[in-house]
């Protein structure tokens, strides 16, 4: 039987480290539920060429030319070598660029407008995920949305995962894509981190009482719950939802939920005012550092322009 034509585009950067496998695994994992075709790419940087010697040295260009093209020779076809692995089942294109890898990764993704990026989480250095690795670059800078697979996360299809819900633009774009994403009999959590307002002194040690202040709080947790009932209402019915309030920071929440359940990957939004650009300090960068588990991120302005055409 003839495979249908690929109708979308899946880009993995390969930088031949320690996560490739589990970052191609991953590719492989969705781009033959979304019947997509797989971009791979290699961004070689610049390289800078140094000679230790008591004279200054001087190397013609047509020298440095040559030794860049040799490089980028072979990562090409070290690239081929990778591309062969996944052709068996899929349609794979090979890139290599001669640029710096962030830049190079949002630039083919915004020309061949790719449908998402898979990638590591690889930064080299402290934490699960550093402050200016390539991913997080990436992730603040990606025209759709981008799947950052750990190391140490199991590669499967997603069965379980969880989507932080706060009722602003991102949540119905990014439900719509664990919809699409999340296996036929998979279950999605919709999960909303509550917090109870700041109170004042007087709400604390005034004549409120302990009972009446309890009985407030717990009135502000169903008022959410309700809030994530009425939303769940405009949902699929052909996927199967779990909504979950839980009281406390929302991050906080999707990490330690991810962990508790366990969840093959949380799925996060950005505010429409901020974009992936403001990924910084945001709940979504929050998560992108702390969650073991696969993290999806996106951005509300672009899909829900998506949504609406």
């Amino acid at each position: 039987m003839t495979q249908p034509a690929p109708n979308k585009k899946i880009l993995v950067p390969i930088d031949f480290s320690s996560e490739q496998p589990r970052v191609l695994q991953q590719a492989r994992v969705l781009a033959e539920q979304l019947n997509a075709s797989v971009w791979l790419l290699h961004c070689a940087a610049p390289l800078e060429l140094s000679t230790v010697a008591f004279e200054p040295v001087y190397v013609p260009a047509e020298v440095i030319e040559r030794f860049r093209g040799d490089h980028l020779a072979a990562a090409g076809l070290k690239l081929e070598e990778v591309a062969e692995e996944l052709r068996a089942n899929l349609a794979v294109e090979t890139h290599v660029k001669a640029c710096a890898p962030a830049e190079g990764i949002v630039k083919l993704a915004t020309e061949a407008r790719c449908d998402y990026v898979v990638m590591g989480s690889r930064g080299g250095g402290l934490g699960p995920f550093l402050l200016g690795s390539v991913a997080e670059q990436v992730a603040r800078h990606s025209p759709c949305p981008v799947v950052v697979a750990r190391e140490d996360a199991d590669v499967a299809e997603y069965k379980k995962v969880l989507v932080g819900v706060d009722f602003s633009p991102a949540s119905p774009p990014l439900v719509q894509l664990a919809c699409e994403l999340t296996s036929a009999d998979g279950e999605i959590h919709l999960v909303h981190g509550w917090q109870p307002p700041h109170l004042d002194s007087a709400h604390l040690f005034g004549d409120t009482g302990h009972e009446s202040l309890v009985s407030a709080l717990g009135a502000g947790l169903q008022q959410h719950v309700g809030y994530l009932e009425a939303f769940a209402t405009e949902l699929p019915d052909d996927k199967r939802f779990r909504l979950r309030v839980e009281e406390g920071r929302p991050a906080t929440t999707l990490v330690e939920l991810s962990e508790s359940l366990p969840a093959d990957a949380v799925f996060v939004g950005s505010h429409e005012s901020q974009g992936l650009r403001g990924l910084l300090g945001t709940v979504a960068d929050r998560v992108l550092r702390r969650a073991k588990t696969t993290v999806l991120l996106t951005e509300a302005a672009r899909d829900a322009a998506l949504l609406a055409g």
